[in-house]
């Protein structure tokens, strides 16, 4: 068996142990032990087949079997345990993923994980006495094997599966409240997330709920909590099998650190969706529009002889006056307004600096950011001015920590005087960040909120940018949806006031689906709030599902009636569902409140349009063309309509000034078939072929649409004989221009 095909049957595996398919989940299980040709597994496998079987029987035979739902879950775990370990075995054998490679590896050294973590230990111990007496040549070379030591610890817990409960009591005891550095213990709880999200180990998930209560620092405790929250998100079709761990989360529950930890992390799960967008605005949006301004701000500064008085951009209003014209402040402003909000606004801006070698090894892209790492010490050496550089930097709670390395290592690549320069500046805004502190801009209750983001941002990096990040789980892949799924998050997500923040972000970033979902379970409560109602229609509207969408709009028209914008909004749902004469009712109700509304009139027009009712739908169409000022939105359905109704002069008027005025290829199109009616055969001709020419040569688009209007031909007057020799000649004149 291939690799893809080994984990696409543990998958179709996991698929028939969800909907309790047990029995398929046996045969396919089978073909697996078979390929791995281990008699003990073969053997568990029948074994809980035969147990599977005499459940049955004695449920056939009438016994009342108390413990049946207990039997009947157990056989469920162990067949989702032993699918776990099959799969590994065969995997390990074969796969040459980064997972099983980097484990093979592991296991011909021979170490084990209690032995590397020994060595671990003893290196830190080393380390701290060399640190009482401050020794460069002694020191450095102890911080290296510190940090060779952690990343191999890493990768060990990371590829740590199935464990034996040495390797539990080892990765018990490593994450202890200040039995290893704060940094090293981070970097173990980052690698124990990777294995858990590699494969379920509930035991795995129970000494990170253990390191969230018990460990000392803020930075373990956060990540221990992402960890948890992950494989709650990532298997939560296991956990109804699983008691315990469901006992421990309701335990957590009842401590209000826990529950404003948990929606930390799961706002910045949901924001960090908002990144690629972010993304796009820099590089779409503020970027080109920079480039684009910079040559008109240059010469601002060449003509006033500023070019080495960068506070004069400051203080030249015409500069600001070019910023505010092109747009570009009130980019900037909507960028710091989300980078206030949490948001992760640096991920364009750094995702071209993660190709330094520092980043080839896997755990360095979770390590804390330290000050002291050699990485950074090698780059910018220790001086007064780069200590005080990095301690700035690491003092930021607004870069990720791969971005704080990226930055320090992207220096190495800048001359002397330009770093000193940068340090000396960044001083600057730090005095001004501690002036915002003190003013309570930032309270030390948002620390652990800032770690949090931190982490998952460093979480993004790495599943968006990391070279094989397609052979791993991706953590933001997970649907929004399923965190409101969850029945252990049910009493922090469902707090109305939680979900009424929840349901307007989504609403106001444009994520409809969600947003409707969010609504939905609102208006199960509040169901005499129209705009509720109104929103929740919005949002299945927006999607194209126009059903449900109307349903919300007729209860948004019952508690409110005669609204203009819920009239026309239920007008336009029914237009949409090929229900013309309902629309109409409702645009006429509409237009009975809003006389002159352009749309509405507009919208009127076309239901009579559609209903061939010509005669009205001009009278309507003409309204709006005497209201309109520019005289525009109501030309091509007066056009299109007077043709129709057999007013082929009026509809040539029309056409006259819609081909003076920027036409399109339908224009023309349109305009040709005017032209035939008429009679007027060459001009006709001509005017398709200018329809092709404006659609880039597309014949196959013209013919579809030209095919769409033969009916309409027919009923001008047009002999239906005659219109395949117009369409031929058509096609001749457009191969002649060619």
């Amino acid at each position: 068996m291939l690799s893809q095909e080994i984990a696409d049957m543990q998958h179709s595996i996991y698929d028939n142990l969800l909907h309790r398919h047990l029995q398929q989940a046996f045969t396919q299980l089978r073909q697996l032990t078979e390929q791995l040709q281990e008699w003990h597994t073969e053997e568990k496998l029948s074994e809980l087949e035969m147990s599977y079987k005499y459940m049955i029987q004695y449920m056939l035979d009438g016994i009342d079997d108390p413990e049946r739902a207990h039997v009947y879950n157990h056989l469920l775990t162990e067949t989702y345990q032993l699918t776990d370990t099959v799969c590994e075995r065969l995997l390990t054998r074969d796969s040459m993923s980064l997972y099983y490679g980097k484990k093979r590896y592991l296991r011909s050294l021979g170490k084990s994980l209690a032995q590397t973590f020994a060595a671990l230990d003893n290196s830190v111990n080393e380390l701290s006495l060399c640190e009482l007496v401050p020794d460069n040549n002694t020191i450095t070379p102890k911080r290296k094997e510190v940090e060779r030591l952690a990343g191999e610890f890493f990768n060990q817990i990371w590829t740590n599966y199935p464990a034996e409960a040495e390797d539990y009591a080892t990765i018990r005891d490593a994450l202890q409240p200040h039995r290893l550095p704060e940094a090293v213990a981070a970097l173990a709880v980052a690698a124990l997330t990777l294995n858990i999200t590699h494969c379920f180990d509930d035991e795995k998930i129970d000494i990170l709920i253990d390191t969230y209560n018990n460990h000392n620092s803020d930075e373990v405790q956060i990540r221990a909590l992402c960890g948890v929250l992950v494989a709650l998100l990532r298997y939560h079709a296991r956990l109804p099998l699983y008691s315990k761990l469901r006992n421990r989360i309701t335990l957590l529950l009842d401590d209000t650190r826990f529950t404003t930890d948990t929606r930390n992390i799961l706002f910045q799960f949901i924001r960090s969706r908002d990144t690629e967008k972010i993304s796009r605005k820099m590089n779409e949006e503020l970027l080109p529009k920079m480039m684009k301004i910079s040559p008109a701000l240059y010469k601002k500064i060449k003509e006033d002889d500023a070019l080495t008085d960068m506070e004069s951009l400051e203080q030249n209003p015409e500069w600001q006056e070019l910023l505010d014209n092109s747009g570009i402040a009130d980019n900037i402003m909507e960028l710091n307004d989300l980078q206030m909000q949490g948001a992760d606004v640096f991920m364009s801006t750094f995702s071209h600096l993660k190709g330094f070698s520092f980043f080839n090894e896997l755990s360095n892209w979770f390590i804390p950011f330290m000050t002291n790492h050699t990485a950074i010490t090698e780059v910018l050496g220790n001086e007064d001015w780069s200590k005080r550089f990095v301690d700035i930097l690491q003092g930021s709670s607004f870069l990720c920590n791969s971005d704080k390395y990226s930055f320090c290592l992207s220096l190495s690549q800048v001359p002397d005087s330009q770093r000193q320069m940068m340090a000396n500046q960044f001083r600057s805004e730090n005095i001004e960040l501690k002036e915002a502190q003190k003013a309570e801009l930032y309270k030390q209750s948002h620390e652990r909120e800032n770690i949090s983001n931190r982490y998952l941002q460093d979480f993004y990096r790495f599943n968006k940018l990391f070279p094989r990040r397609k052979e791993f789980f991706d953590l933001f892949s997970m649907p929004i949806e399923q965190l409101l799924k969850i029945d252990e998050f049910a009493p922090i997500m469902h707090d109305e006031k939680l979900l009424k923040v929840l349901g307007e972000y989504f609403f106001k970033n444009e994520y409809y689906n969600d947003a409707a979902y969010i609504f939905v379970n609102l208006s199960h409560n509040e169901f005499n709030d129209s705009e509720l109602y109104q929103k929740t229609g919005y949002c299945y509207q927006s999607v194209g599902n126009y059903e449900e969408a109307l349903e919300y709009y007729l209860k948004a028209d019952l508690i409110k009636p005669n609204n203009l914008w819920t009239l026309r909004h239920i007008a336009i749902c029914y237009r949409n569902m090929k229900k013309s004469e309902m629309a109409l009712d409702y645009f006429l109700r509409a237009v009975d409140m809003a006389p002159d509304n352009l749309s509405v009139n507009l919208n009127i027009g076309h239901c009579y349009l559609e209903q061939k009712q010509y005669d009205e739908a001009l009278k309507y169409y003409f309204k709006v063309d005497y209201l309109d000022t520019k005289g525009t939105k109501a030309r091509r359905p007066i056009a299109w309509c007077s043709f129709l109704a057999g007013k082929t002069e009026q509809a040539w008027r029309y056409y006259e000034k819609i081909l003076a005025d920027k036409p399109t290829a339908l224009d023309y199109l349109n305009a040709a078939h005017v032209a035939l009616a008429m009679c007027n055969i060459r001009q006709a001709i001509a005017l398709y072929n200018d329809s092709i020419a404006a659609d880039n040569g597309n014949v196959t688009r013209f013919t579809k649409n030209f095919e769409q209007d033969i009916p309409d031909l027919i009923h001008a007057g047009i002999n239906p004989d005659d219109i395949p020799i117009i369409y031929d000649q058509i096609i001749y004149q457009s191969q002649e221009k060619k």
